[in-house]
């Protein structure tokens, strides 16, 4: 039967490193679920499209900090001022592994921190960790990924 395109989660990968991108999509794929995934590679690009009057908000965006134009912090609260009810997870996707950024990150809105690793099975370990939170009940540390 085929899948209803309506019970797809949709994933929105903004980064401006192609690279990664690409990267983070190929694990996203491997989970084998029902996934939409667009790739952006600017915050304007993550606003512009939430914006859209009647398009689908997506279900999880992931969100480098460190991009040109509008900062990830600013995204973040850009899109919690948007969808107050937090429907989106926003899964703040970094090179930066300071306490202090994770704890802005989270003070604003996002909800889940994961460092990115250096390795693709790391990578693959933090994509399965995120898609396998328990929102509801999950505590900060629960939504924390550094691959040492």
């Amino acid at each position: 039967m085929p899948e209803n395109e309506n019970s797809k989660k949709i994933i929105c990968l903004t980064d401006s490193d192609e690279d990664d991108r690409m990267l983070l999509h190929e694990a996203i794929l491997e989970l084998e679920m029902p996934f939409e995934i667009l790739e952006l590679c600017s915050a304007e690009q993550l606003m512009e499209r939430l914006s859209r009057p009647g398009t689908r908000l997506p279900d999880f965006v992931f969100l480098d900090l460190a991009m040109r134009g509008i900062s990830g912090f600013d995204c973040i609260g850009q899109i919690r001022e948007q969808d107050s009810g937090r429907c989106i997870k926003i899964i703040v996707y970094t090179m930066d592994h300071s306490a202090s950024t994770m704890e802005r990150a989270f003070l604003l809105g996002a909800d889940f921190y994961a460092v990115k690793p250096n390795a693709y099975r790391n990578l693959k370990d933090m994509v399965e960790k995120v898609f396998q939170t328990h929102w509801d009940t999950a505590g900060t540390r629960d939504r924390i990924f550094h691959a040492l």
